[in-house]
């Protein structure tokens, strides 16, 4: 009872004190009642404060009484190791308005290696790439004028739209709605000023992994129409290969940077490739395509590919013009064999008639698992060297392969190595003339392709692994007709030019050696002479049972 009498007397001179601060601070100190502490009690951060008037200097605030979360954060900040404290960016004895941003300190920054900088810099806060702990949301917005069926968005149903169908969808927009609908995209990132990192987040962050943008969402207006689903968020946000990837790309590996292209808020235009593709793109800006703006040079060509054009397969190059040209097959049933041609032919052969085309010989190896590629540990295994397998095909050391080469190499290959070795052969296009303008041609012609005259056998290159990469070795034309029939995988080049009354002549008249170069020569014609005396001999034999017939009248 004692106790609680004397907490009650000494409250009686306590408060008044509290009240008395409140108002009569503000007296003296009247500018401060806008800040952003303006409706706290002045002894609540000065509670030091025992008489008014007080005395002149007072004990700092300690800001962790009332902001322990913040200061916790502050404490792993960058600016925590530099020395900083609150009032280096809080001053709380000014109005808000007046507060500290970081642009304050940071004015100079012009963000010149950021890709896109003004893009970035208008949707995100400095938080949302320079704070440890971001979170972060992507709210799309689709206005359009005509209807639209959900299934426009969500083929498969599942009420979440993927990159797939996010881009179907925009070349819907296009050809379809054309000018009558708007994309309206909002990223929203709340990350804490508190806890700025000593680096900014990576490119991979957002581009390769979803740390901060987890979530987004699709909400479309369509002529009265109002639904809403999820969306991937890399749909609105492109996805880009790892940054340490980026090295293995041709732009990598020729010096380019990421701002040299991303240079504003667009997507990247045809004039940034034409930069330095001038060249290409002064043959391609002529055409179909780039006169409707039907393929900007990015839909065709992904420039953060690790993987070179020259190392695309067949099936690879045909997926890219397959993006919108979905039913081509139906569109060459007239042509013979079209799954076979597909197989092996990309489109550029036949629709871009001015690229160069080459004829690529592939080794493989089959084995127990099916059949591979030769690699370089099968070519040193064999031969019991780490020497390059150019040098051990390319005897004379000419740079260019006969068929005095290409037969003991492949022996010898196909007896030391455990498994069928085979020669896989396919026609490709090594330069590529951007004019595809020819689309509705139909070359029936077959012997532009089945003859000896054809383009390609004029580049042929056998592909051999090296402990780095692969050499490209060029190769007669005449090996065609030395390769051993075992070894000939996928060959199906048929209706090379036939025997000619001149090849007759020569075989007849050679002699020797002669005859044996001529031979390898006229590589699989001389099947046809052989048959040509084999019908003359045919044709003699029943003329002379026709004649003993007559005469003996048997």
């Amino acid at each position: 009872m004692r106790r609680f009498l004397s907490l009650a007397i000494l409250s009686l001179f306590v408060l008044p004190l509290c009240t008395i601060a409140a108002e009569e601070c503000f007296d003296c100190h009247d500018k401060y009642k806008k800040s952003n502490h303006g409706k706290l009690d002045c002894v609540v951060c000065h509670n030091d404060i025992k008489d008014l008037p007080h005395a002149d200097k007072l004990a700092k605030p300690a800001c962790t009484s009332c902001h322990a979360e913040a200061a916790k954060s502050f404490q792993a900040s960058v600016h925590s190791d530099k020395g900083f404290k609150c009032s280096g960016c809080h001053n709380v004895h000014t109005p808000a308005r007046d507060t500290k941003t970081c642009a304050s300190c940071h004015s100079r920054v012009v963000h010149k290696t950021l890709p896109s900088a003004q893009k970035h810099l208008a949707e995100l806060e400095c938080s949302g790439c320079h704070a440890r702990a971001v979170q972060g949301r992507i709210s799309v917005k689709v206005d359009s004028k005509q209807s639209m069926a959900k299934d426009t968005l969500d083929k498969d149903g599942n009420k979440f739209v993927d990159v797939g169908e996010w881009k179907d969808f925009l070349v819907h927009s296009y050809s379809m709605v054309k000018d009558s609908y708007r994309i309206k995209r909002v990223y929203s990132v709340a990350g804490s000023a508190h806890n700025i990192g000593a680096k900014a987040i990576s490119c991979n962050g957002c581009h390769v992994e979803n740390k901060v943008f987890r979530k987004a969402t699709l909400e479309v207006n369509a002529a009265g129409q109002h639904f809403s689903m999820g969306l991937d968020p890399h749909s609105v946000i492109p996805r880009l290969p790892m940054t340490d990837l980026y090295g293995l790309t041709s732009h990598g590996k020729s010096g380019v940077l990421c701002q040299d292209c991303h240079v504003s808020q667009e997507r990247i235009d045809d004039g940034v490739c034409a930069r330095c593709h001038a060249k290409v793109y002064g043959v391609y800006k002529g055409t179909k395509h780039a006169k409707g703006t039907a393929a900007y040079c990015t839909d065709c060509h992904d420039p953060h590919k690790v993987k070179t054009y020259r190392e695309l397969g067949t099936g690879e190059r045909i997926s890219v013009c397959a993006r919108c040209h979905t039913n081509y097959m139906e569109k060459h049933r007239w042509l013979p064999h079209a799954e076979l041609h597909f197989m092996y032919l990309e489109c550029s052969t036949c629709h871009s008639p001015q690229s160069e085309k080459g004829m690529v010989f592939n080794v493989s190896v089959g084995g127990e698992e099916g059949k591979r590629k030769l690699t370089y540990d099968d070519v040193a295994a064999a031969f019991g060297s780490r020497k390059r397998a150019r040098n051990l095909i390319d005897v004379n050391g000419d740079g260019r392969i006969v068929s005095s080469e290409i037969v003991p190499f492949f022996e010898d290959l196909k007896k030391k190595t455990q498994g069928k070795v085979g020669i896989e052969g396919s026609i490709v296009v090594t330069g590529v003339y951007h004019d595809y303008s020819q689309v509705q041609k139909r070359d029936k012609v077959c012997a532009t392709c089945h003859s000896e005259d054809a383009p390609f056998y004029q580049s042929m290159y056998l592909v051999l692994p090296e402990e780095k990469g692969f050499s490209y070795m060029p190769v007669k034309g005449t090996v065609l007709s030395t390769v051993p029939s075992s070894l000939g995988v996928n060959f199906f080049l048929l209706g090379e030019t036939k025997m000619r009354w001149s090849d007759v002549r020569a075989l007849l008249g050679a002699r020797g050696e002669a005859r044996r170069e001529l031979l390898q020569e006229l590589g699989f014609r001389w099947v046809d002479i052989a048959g040509i005396f084999l019908c003359l001999a045919a044709l003699f034999l029943v003329c002379i049972h026709i004649i003993l017939r007559v005469v003996f009248r048997r």
